[in-house]
């Protein structure tokens, strides 16, 4: 066997032992960035550029040798992936520092988009050569980020409104491919849908500016009313979703997403009650009254047919049975 046979073999978990891998790699990511927050500037960038990569790219390379059980992950290899990949971001942010990326300002445009592309191209990996739920959405929520970042670097849009059409459009994207992964890879299809909830919801949090005082994309205040119907539509139809599907992904996004409604909404520089109260006011009482109506009494069951009363099409078959009982025997 040669050398890399050897060590692939070496870092692929036994399944037996996989929950004490997990447990070891979990507490090893946690170690190591503590380690790198704590050293802080008394530490070089190369130092902390090591520590993050090297621990995360064995706990993801671990997670993506595992070997799948019945054709589905086990949760220790969910484990290792969610502990490597983030602990890869981390080192590539800082190989992009070491790199020259400008962080005095914040995060690089720039440099969150080549890292986070990078991450999302990773995670498709063992998003499906090992049926991956948890990479498939990790994997989504970095191209978004790609994309976020992507845009700012190409085009340094000051306005929120860019940002919101990108995130609509990719939420939709999502959607679209997890209603084709629906039948071959129902695990996969909710991951996705929970990623464009995510997406939404950033739409939500862009419109915090004005409500909260925090600025995101460029700070515009409040959102239009256009984004106030994608955001409740999104809510409703992601609590429907994980209701009817028993799913509770969605089903806490679509919560997410009515608290972010709740809160843009509640706000708005117009004091008065306007159109969004009064509409979901009214549409929520009427459905309260169609469903509670008074119910009128339901027909009697039909008696049971007595002995040569059934009709002719169920005395038939039942004959055609009895003839071919009798045949077989």
């Amino acid at each position: 066997m040669s050398l890399a046979g050897g060590l692939r073999e070496l870092l692929r978990p036994p399944p037996h032992r996989g929950p004490l891998i997990a447990a070891g790699g979990a507490a090893l990511g946690v170690g190591v960035s503590t380690t790198v927050l704590r050293l802080g500037d008394r530490a070089s960038a190369g130092v902390d550029l090591v520590l993050l990569l090297l621990a995360g790219g064995l706990l993801f390379f671990l997670g993506a040798q595992a070997p799948n059980e019945g054709g589905k992950p086990p949760a220790y290899q969910s484990v290792l992936l969610g502990t490597g990949l983030p602990l890869l971001f981390a080192g590539l942010l800082v190989t992009a520092g070491v790199l020259g990326a400008d962080f005095d300002g914040g995060l690089s445009s720039g440099a969150l988009m080549w890292t986070s592309a990078v991450i999302g191209g990773l995670a498709l990996w063992p998003a499906f050569a090992r049926n991956s739920a948890i990479s498939l959405l990790l994997a989504a929520i970095a191209v978004g980020v790609a994309l976020l970042s992507g845009w700012a670097w190409l085009f340094d849009a000051q306005s929120a409104a860019p940002y919101r059409w990108l995130m609509a459009a990719y939420a939709a994207g999502l959607v679209l491919c997890s209603l084709a992964l629906r039948e071959p890879a129902r695990r996969h299809a909710e991951v996705l849908t929970d990623a464009a909830g995510l997406a939404i919801a950033v739409i939500g949090v862009s419109g915090l500016s004005f409500s909260l005082g925090i600025v995101v994309f460029g700070g515009d205040s409040g959102l239009p009313w256009i984004w106030d119907t994608v955001l409740l539509g999104a809510g409703f139809g992601l609590v429907a979703f994980g209701a009817l599907d028993r799913s509770p992904g969605p089903a806490y996004l679509g919560v997410v997403n009515l608290l972010l409604f709740i809160v843009v909404v509640g706000n708005s520089a117009d004091e008065t009650l306007f159109w969004w109260p009064l509409i979901l006011l009214a549409g929520g009482v009427a459905m309260l009254v169609a469903g509670l109506r008074p119910r009128s009494p339901l027909p009697p069951e039909p008696a049971p047919y007595r002995a040569g009363e059934a009709p002719l099409a169920a005395r038939a078959e039942d004959e055609d049975i009895v003839v071919r009982v009798r045949d077989d025997s």
